[in-house]
């Protein structure tokens, strides 16, 4: 095995790319509003293995058959999170993170990899890696609209908002992944987004930023907590553990596009698009952010980079069988980490 202090090195490099990873999935949450990422729906495609126990209980949808989870080199790890705190502001939007975001995935350091490690989505798709739900915005839609308008189409929503009310005078945002994760290493990443705008009256298609103009984020993570649970049979799960983590993301300098698509269709959208783009000052060049914090729970096993053990080791199949064995685990060793310590062994002041 390896030593104590090279084991929690390696578990808290891990750590840290699942803090990113998970802070990556709050700003890249899918449209659907379903059930949390802990209890995905029947009618999805499931993990392949019984619902795990012990501390591997949260990791009910790591994509661990899948067979490029089985080609790491390092390590592989299932990540299962929790992220319920922070803010994102696009131009004059802000946004406060309310809704839970349940995230689900699995990574590994393939052969080829240089300093990132390669995100795999659970077997049911990308669909199923993260579910959270949309947050209200504080601005309703007359403000949003610049209500009173010269404009007809304009002026109309204005009154349609004032007169109904309700779910009709406000607005919700939800953030969506707009392609895909790159440079996905220890304390940042690359995540391309756009933000859907909801409102009965502003169609199903009103998004700031799209697929081939979004909104690209570059966060810088700050470790704040840690503590490793150490697989209770090492000898059967050598350089396995759970790792349970806290951290922040933020990016303060990314561009924010204009919105498109909002209104009754057509081309009456584009007085709409216009109006909002003027009120939330959009395009925005500087002046945007992100700040995001969450809990989480990385299970990993590094069997394939012990030297101490006969090689080649699979490091999925070896995680893939301590979660079947959960349901008879024996008593836990936890251990607890300081921030001073986190940066320490990051070489960070």
């Amino acid at each position: 095995m390896k030593s104590s202090s090279r084991r929690i090195r390696r578990l808290l490099w891990v750590s840290a790319s699942a803090a990113a990873a998970v802070t990556v999935a709050v700003t890249g949450v899918t449209s659907s509003v379903a059930a949390p990422a802990s209890a995905p729906s029947a009618t999805h495609r499931g993990p392949g293995y019984p619902k795990p126990k012990g501390i591997y209980a949260p990791f009910t949808n790591c994509p661990l058959n899948n067979q490029v989870m089985h080609e790491a080199t390092q390590f592989t790890a299932c990540t299962a999170a929790l992220a319920v705190s922070g803010s994102i502001t696009i131009g004059n939007i802000t946004t406060t993170v309310v809704a839970p975001v349940h995230v689900q995935f699995g990574f590994f350091t393939a052969p080829d990899a240089t300093n990132y490690a390669t995100v795999v989505p659970p077997l049911a798709g990308e669909s199923q890696q993260l579910v959270t739900g949309p947050d209200l915005l504080s601005d309703s839609l007359t403000t949003a609209l610049g209500c009173p308008s010269s404009n007809a189409t304009v002026e109309q929503l204005c009154q349609e908002a004032q007169k109904r009310g309700g779910k009709y005078n406000t607005i919700y945002a939800l953030a969506q992944g707009a392609g895909a994760i790159t440079n996905f290493t220890l304390l940042s990443w690359t995540q391309p987004i756009k933000f859907q705008l909801i409102n009965p009256l502003l169609g199903n298609g009103c998004y700031i930023g799209l697929d081939g103009n979004p909104a690209v984020l570059n966060p810088q993570l700050t470790l704040n907590s840690g503590q490793i649970i150490n697989d209770p049979d090492p000898a059967a799960h050598p350089d396995t553990a759970v790792i349970v983590a806290n951290a922040t993301a933020a990016d303060t300098t990314f561009a924010a596009p204009g919105v498109t698509g909002c209104g009754p269709g057509g081309a009456a959208n584009i007085a709409v698009d216009q109006a909002i783009n003027t009120s939330a000052g959009l395009p925005a060049a500087s002046g945007n952010s992100l700040t995001l914090t969450g809990a989480f729970d990385i299970a990993d096993c590094s069997a394939s980079s012990d030297s101490t053990l006969p090689q080649p080791q699979d490091d999925a199949a070896i995680l893939l069988s301590a979660f079947k064995a959960s349901t008879s685990a024996g008593p836990v060793v936890k251990h607890r980490i300081s921030v001073r310590q986190l940066r320490s062994m990051f070489g960070l002041k």
